[in-house]
């Protein structure tokens, strides 16, 4: 999908600020910009993805999958750039004073971009849903900026051609237009991707959806320092577990496991469980801070 996006995206970008250019419209040359910086941002995710499914190794002995976050922090950073390319430009233009009219060619090129674009979300959306990888959401989110951007693009052409020289305005105040939308959706994927870098730890929800298989396994007495963290597109957990302190290890092991496996079996989306096993004593229970107990005294 990546691979597809990245050829349209090559394509768009020649078209839009070729046929900006010949048409003269301001907007389509902007909207040709931000096609430049999504080649940028297809380039990422393919690493991200790539670099992300290796495996561990002596220097990343935790594996590679905040290489993914790291990717959709640049995304990010090349969508905020493109937004202050765009202002730049829009306000030059409108500056300048500029009354020619856009070109039919301008149109109908935006009104190409803008149906291809959209198709091209709705699949990179459902892919990344089925798959749970924020690299291909963060992709997807680009793909309908790039489709509402080409659909004011469209707007402000045709009232540019309707209108007349008093109208043709609205084709460079689509540029700052632009500018703004892409503001927030860089800074929105900015903020997530550094707070997963940074080891946030997930929403309540889904806190509460891990938690919920803990005490379910037979033995599991009490638990506390539940923690959970997201690596790129998936989450480690890590926990306190307290059975019966008069198991054998083996039997107390056995019910860590089985924690363990009922956690990954209800959340694909988590890469590793670490269970740390503990007497549910007394003394010992009262001095944990428990997150949650069953059946102990």
């Amino acid at each position: 999908m990546v691979w597809r996006s990245l050829a349209v995206n090559i394509a768009m970008a020649a078209l839009k600020i070729g046929a900006g250019i010949s048409a003269r419209s301001q907007a389509l040359v902007a909207d040709g910009l931000h096609s430049v910086a999504d080649l940028a941002g297809d380039i990422a995710a393919l690493l991200g993805l790539k670099i992300a499914d290796k495996p561990g190794d002596e220097n990343h002995p935790y594996g590679h999958h905040k290489f993914a976050s790291l990717a959709c922090l640049f995304v990010a950073a090349i969508l905020i750039g493109c937004c202050v390319l765009l202002i730049v430009n829009a306000t030059h233009a409108i500056a300048a004073g500029a009354d020619e009219t856009p070109g039919a060619a301008a149109l109908w090129v935006a009104l190409a971009a803008m149906v291809a674009k959209e198709v091209f979300y709705r699949y990179a959306a459902k892919r990344a849903r089925i798959l749970k990888l924020r690299v291909l959401a963060a992709n997807a989110l680009d793909h309908r900026a790039d489709a509402l951007a080409s659909l004011l693009v469209v707007v402000a052409i045709g009232a540019a051609r309707l209108g007349g020289p008093n109208w043709v305005f609205l084709d460079r105040a689509a540029g700052m237009v632009l500018g703004g939308y892409l503001a927030v959706m860089g800074m929105k994927i900015f903020w997530q991707s550094c707070a997963d870098l940074l080891d946030t730890a997930p929403g309540k929800e889904m806190l509460d959806d891990l938690r919920e298989h803990i005490l379910a396994v037979p033995g599991a007495l009490a638990y506390h320092q539940f923690r959970a963290r997201r690596v790129g597109d998936l989450f480690e957990v890590d926990l306190h577990l307290q059975v019966d302190p008069q198991l054998s290890v083996e039997a107390g092991h056995e019910i860590a496991r089985q924690v363990k496996r009922a956690i990954l079996a209800k959340h694909p989306e988590v890469v590793e469980v670490l269970v740390h096993l503990e007497p549910a004593s007394p003394e010992h229970m009262r001095a944990a801070g428990l997150h949650g107990s069953r059946g102990a005294s």
